[in-house]
């Protein structure tokens, strides 16, 4: 009886310990009304630059400790614009994002370490079905009540099938794609 008083003792404490740790984590948010994810690269020589109209970002972390966060990325992959009308259409076609069988993108952190006055991010990135470690560069900076978060990440496309057929010729399409964002989290409810 004693011992069955005790683990119930010691589980009752286990769990207000951990209901203590997640009051004191705060979440945020921020989308494209708040920030923009941005991308670039190289075709047939010449840089091109393009934007994410629709994501989602979700960042819980205990006060500002950047490097206990959890952060979640979730993009409409059929919402890239390129600033013309035939470079979004190829980009929601097969060889590309397929967006009809895949919409969306995600990254997901899972660890996040001090590098310098930055941050570098460790996460599982999920394009086509496919997934694979990622790597994004992070600053969060504070002010009170107000977070911006940003940050850049060196995507090879050709690892998630971005760019098939013809278009896998890095003659022609850079394998590398710089992602940028800036972002002005808000507090999540």
């Amino acid at each position: 009886m004693a011992k069955t008083i005790i683990i119930t003792l010691i589980s009752a404490a286990a769990m207000l310990a951990t209901t203590v740790v997640q009051a004191d984590e705060s979440c945020y948010t921020a989308g494209q009304e708040n920030g923009e994810l941005r991308f670039s690269g190289v075709a047939e020589g010449s840089p091109f630059r393009g934007k994410f109209g629709e994501f989602s970002v979700r960042l819980c972390l205990p006060g500002d400790d950047l490097t206990a966060a959890d952060i979640e990325v979730t993009v409409q992959t059929g919402s890239a614009d390129v600033g013309n009308r035939d470079g979004n259409q190829a980009l929601k076609d097969d060889e590309f994002f397929a967006v009809d069988r895949f919409p969306e993108a995600r990254w997901v952190s899972t660890e996040i370490a001090r590098d310098g006055d930055d941050y570098l991010a460790e996460g599982s990135l999920s394009i086509k079905s496919l997934e694979s470690t990622q790597s994004v560069t992070l600053s969060l900076q504070s002010d009170g009540e107000s977070r911006v978060l940003s940050g850049s990440a060196e995507i090879m496309r050709l690892d998630w099938e971005v760019g098939t057929g013809e278009f896998e010729d890095t003659d022609f399409i850079r394998d590398r794609v710089d992602l940028r964002f800036d972002l002005q989290l808000q507090p999540e409810g």
